[in-house]
């Protein structure tokens, strides 16, 4: 039976807030970091399966379009491990590149290429916009045969949600004198430019008119707001400039922001942030603030090497961030009224956090409004350490996300008054720990917060010694029912969900130590409709602990049950009326006899719940996570290995991305002294 020692004191009560999941695709309002891959490698590279899994993780990939011919079984592949991703290929405007472009995808786009197409000066030289390569001259043919080539070769094939128009500039004379007009003069600047740009649009116009409205289409390297109602969207490579000084940072965020304002598609933005070519991926401070100044806007974010080289997997604590929707426009701490992007410390809110960033000269110290949690991470732990702070000091160029402290846990039952703590499937320590209390019901009983009727509102459901307990959202009570009757007072365990996916929420009840194996479902309102049935002998003792998990990804959910103290840690599978799916598994050792907690939850965010066991007493806090047919896909400790009291665990989606955060519970709880 679990230990119900009782605190009498006073602590600061953490509960967890209801909370939805938003598309991670591009919209007004995104609802999380979005992140970038300019990922320029093909062949060999994009068959390796460590790569694809991580390249996997990007929302965004920006990809070699000869890929398509290279590596047709990648984008199946990639699109299995994340169904959202978008892909869009890499095509130049200008460039051609002679010594590396010798792949049966260019040797066909050279074949259509006219003579008098290539970008000259009035003697005839070719000229060139990047070493080694030679330009094409936009005022020719060449931007209506592109356009084409890209509908009938790359987007038609399929794989693609776009494209990446690479070197797009307003203006070209600054590579010297030319003659774009092709009338054996070289052209004034303001005319090569003033051409150069309106070809340009001409390529855009031309473009989407072929591609239709739903295909994705960004460039490299202008903001001309010509060139707004064609396209989705820029990136803003080697972010803010190779100078990185504090007036390009503020001109390229204005610039940034004011033209995702002028776009009239879904804005997609990428905004690139680079080592300058030296290969120094551990510039954590570079990366924060490059990716909190994306989170002023609704970009994407990435980080790799430079402009000489893009074919980097690198990964930061802050990828993994979900904030939520955005509660408000960017703000200047120190200017509250100005809206204007300009130096100074922005902030942002989103609905689970908020970011900050220091775009000023000297090492800030900052007040924030109320208490926030530092990401939990692993690259720079001197700045995302998990702790809880009302303050934070921010150098020079620098930006943090934080979250809002977990307050409430949902959807997922707990031991009231107990300390948890958080993790991911491989059990890194992802959120702070904290205690699970819900100060109206006694400490050491089941809780669960859950919408049984589909109003919005979640009920509260207490499972004591004897009765289930249902209350509403302003805690009156709703009904109040004893699973096993009333003669019954060795404790209650529950599981809450739809388990046939017909919109009826049923609650499934367990016993704990002293109790029967004796497993009932009932409706809502706690009316029985199921007797009940025995997973294991009937004249066991233990218990049974029960969690419900829809572990085949067929909508219906399964009971998951557990043998309690003095059984085997054995997990068996029935349906609704206890017909056994699956005769199950063994947790931990066969000799074991303190039984095992038992919960399940989607870990992987593939759409199929997983088991997650932890053990009774007696035994190291091994948290296991098991499929269906008992096969171990992981396990850690969920606390101290000298902790042998016995581990509850639970699942529950925290911060909306999708995937279920693992919680472990201590078997020690506390409650008010009102109790």
């Amino acid at each position: 039976m679990i230990r119900r020692l009782i605190h009498f004191f006073t602590i600061a009560v953490l509960l967890l807030a209801p909370w939805h999941k938003a598309s991670l695709l591009a919209s007004d309002e995104p609802p999380s970091v979005r992140t970038a891959n300019y990922f320029l490698m093909s062949g060999s590279t994009l068959q390796d399966e460590n790569t694809i899994q991580t390249l996997s993780t990007f929302d965004l990939l920006v990809l070699p379009a000869e890929a398509q011919i290279y590596n047709k079984e990648f984008f199946d592949k990639i699109r299995k491990l994340n169904p959202d991703i978008i892909l869009l290929a890499y095509i130049p405007t200008v460039s051609w590149n002679d010594r590396y472009w010798s792949d049966p995808f260019h040797d066909k786009l050279y074949e259509g290429i006219e003579s008098d197409w290539w970008l000259t000066d009035e003697d005839g030289s070719q000229k060139s916009v990047w070493p080694g390569t030679r330009a094409l001259n936009l005022n020719t043919n060449w931007i209506s045969y592109l356009a084409s080539f890209v509908d009938e070769e790359v987007i038609s094939t399929g794989y693609w949600d776009g494209i990446f128009y690479d070197e797009v500039q307003d203006s070209i004379t600054w590579i010297g004198d030319l003659d774009i007009n092709q009338d054996g003069k070289n052209d004034s600047a303001a005319e090569a430019n003033t051409l150069w740009a309106s070809r340009y649009k001409e390529l855009f116009s031309t473009t989407r008119s072929l591609l239709g409205s739903s295909a994705i289409m960004i460039t490299n390297g202008s903001s001309n707001l010509s060139f707004a109602p064609y396209v989705n969207g820029r990136m803003f490579e080697t972010f803010p400039s190779s100078n990185d000084t504090l007036t390009d940072w503020k001109n390229r965020t204005r610039d940034y922001l004011s033209f995702e304002e002028s776009l009239t598609r879904s804005p997609i933005n990428i905004i690139n942030v680079n080592t300058k070519n030296t290969g120094d991926s551990n510039d954590y401070q570079s990366v924060r603030y490059g990716i909190t100044t994306t989170l002023l806007g609704s970009g994407f974010f990435g980080f790799d090497y430079g402009d000489e080289n893009h074919s980097q997997l690198w990964t930061y604590d802050e990828y993994d961030v979900y904030l939520g929707e955005q509660k408000g426009d960017p703000e200047n701490l120190l200017d509250p009224h100005d809206v204007t992007i300009t130096t100074g410390i922005w902030e942002r809110d989103f609905e689970n956090g908020k970011v900050v960033l220091n775009a000023t000269s000297t090492s800030q110290t900052i007040m924030l409004d109320g208490e926030y949690e530092k990401l939990r991470g692993t690259q720079d732990p001197s700045i995302n350490d998990g702790s809880v702070t009302s303050t934070i000091t921010l150098a020079s160029k620098d930006g943090i996300i934080l979250l809002r402290p977990i307050k409430e846990l949902t959807d997922a039952p707990f031991l009231n008054g107990s300390f948890t703590r958080v993790f991911d499937l491989e059990g890194n320590a992802s959120r702070t720990g904290f205690f699970a209390y819900d100060a109206s019901q006694l400490g050491g009983t089941f809780v669960v917060r859950y919408d049984l009727d589909h109003d919005g509102e979640r009920e509260t459901i207490a499972a004591g010694d004897t009765y289930v307990s249902i209350y509403d959202e302003n805690g009156s009570l709703l009904s109040r029912f004893a699973p096993y009757t009333d003669l019954y007072h060795d404790g209650v365990n529950l599981a809450v969900g739809d388990l046939e996916n017909d919109g009826s929420m049923e609650i499934v009840t367990g016993t704990e130590e002293g109790g029967g194996p004796h497993i009932r479902v009932f409706n809502s309102e706690g009316i029985l409709i199921n007797p009940g049935f025995f997973p294991y002998h009937e004249s066991f003792r233990g218990g049974v602990r029960v969690a419900i998990g829809d572990l085949n990804g067929d909508g219906t959910r399964e009971i998951i049950c557990a043998a309690g103290d003095g059984g085997g840690p054995h997990i068996r599978i029935t349906n609704k009326h206890g017909k056994v799916i699956n005769p199950g598994f063994l947790a931990y050792d066969e000799d074991y006899r303190g039984g095992a907690y038992v919960a399940s939850g989607d870990i992987n965010g593939d759409g199929i719940d997983e088991i997650i066991t932890g053990p009774g007493a007696g035994l190291e806090p091994w948290v296991k996570i098991f499929d269906r047919d008992g096969n171990l896909f992981s396990e850690f400790l969920g606390a101290s290995a000298t902790q042998k009291n016995g581990l509850l665990i639970t699942a529950s989606d925290i911060d909306g991305n999708g995937t279920e955060e693992i919680f472990a519970f201590t078997t020690d709880v506390f409650t008010l002294s009102s109790f």
